[in-house]
């Protein structure tokens, strides 16, 4: 089995460990600290495959014994970006059997000395395997959860999300609008070009209405050509301004694939919550709402 490796990759002037520099070949028994502390801590970490959970169990941990200001975590897929503010800073990749598991840095007021340095070292191999647990649970969890063709989210974490979203709504007396897209006449695109110009076109409508759509909108492909957009603090005005936004984006945007060039509308229904909606209530009249722009000439969007 490869040994984990830590590779430091920034650090404050005073710091004896140089740049790029790696601790090859170090395993828990190479250190004198105390083996029984880091098997309790390493039992910790490994309770858990959440890794909000995981990052804050091992914050409350280290942060007492080095007296540490903040403690960041990045993760693989995220740009770090730190400011010390004049303060103390050391940071490290974390790597487990060649593959990158992000970045940790620690900071404070005061320096770090050659001891605590080893401390660090030391409490970072015992994160590292209950961090890699952590993060192919999550890369399971998104996969599960978005759709393979568009990227955007499925059925399924629409099911979970409109739950959530409808009860935060009803708690903070905030408005939350709903949104049923639907590509007119797909099935003659499918038809008359095939259906891998098909899956062009619906890459094609998802990134027109990412580009209409704030990051806290959350787009979903339900089935078929049929998305929904959920749109939380969004009142009936705003859903409605949108929905037009996007209608005469997709409009007025041809979807180009492979040479060939396609003019696309769709249809949209609008549904805004109330105080007796359930899940099933709410999806349901967006759903009306829609059919019923299908049913009135398409290309034009229903409020219901």
């Amino acid at each position: 089995m490869a040994t984990p490796t830590l590779s430091i990759v920034k650090g404050t002037d005073t710091m004896t460990i140089g740049s790029q520099n790696k601790f090859d070949k170090k395993t828990i028994d190479d250190f004198l600290f105390d083996k029984q502390s880091l098997l309790e801590l390493a039992n910790k970490l490994h309770s858990t495959l959440d890794l909000e959970h995981l990052i804050t169990l091992f914050k409350l941990d280290i942060t007492p014994v080095l007296d540490l200001d903040e403690v960041i975590y990045y993760s693989p897929d995220e740009d770090s970006s730190i400011n010390s503010k004049g303060r103390h800073l050391v940071s490290y990749q974390l790597v487990l059997h060649q593959k990158s598991l992000g970045e940790i840095t620690l900071i404070r007021r005061t320096r770090f000395n050659n001891d605590e340095l080893k401390q660090i070292e030391q409490v970072l191999i015992a994160l590292l395997a209950p961090l890699n647990n952590a993060l192919n649970y999550q890369h399971a969890i998104n996969l599960a959860q978005h759709d393979p063709l568009t990227g955007v989210y499925n059925r399924l974490a629409m099911d979970s999300m409109i739950t959530r979203e409808i009860e935060l709504s009803h708690r903070n007396n905030s408005p939350l609008s709903m949104l049923a897209l639907d590509i007119d006449f797909f099935k003659n695109v499918n038809d008359t070009y095939g259906h891998a110009f098909g899956d062009c076109v619906l890459k094609h409508l998802t990134e027109c209405i990412k580009q209409c759509t704030r990051t806290t909108d959350a787009l979903f492909r339900y089935g078929g050509e049929e998305f929904n957009l959920l749109l939380n603090n969004t009142d009936s005005t705003g859903a409605v301004e949108l929905a037009e936004r996007i209608r005469q984006h997709i409009e007025q945007t041809p979807c180009v694939c492979d040479g060939l060039q396609v003019s696309i509308t769709t249809s949209i229904g609008i549904s805004t919550l109330q105080a007796a909606d359930t899940d099933k209530t709410f999806f349901k009249r967006t759903d009306d709402a829609l059919y019923q722009a299908k049913a009135c000439g398409r290309n034009q969007v229903i409020k219901l």
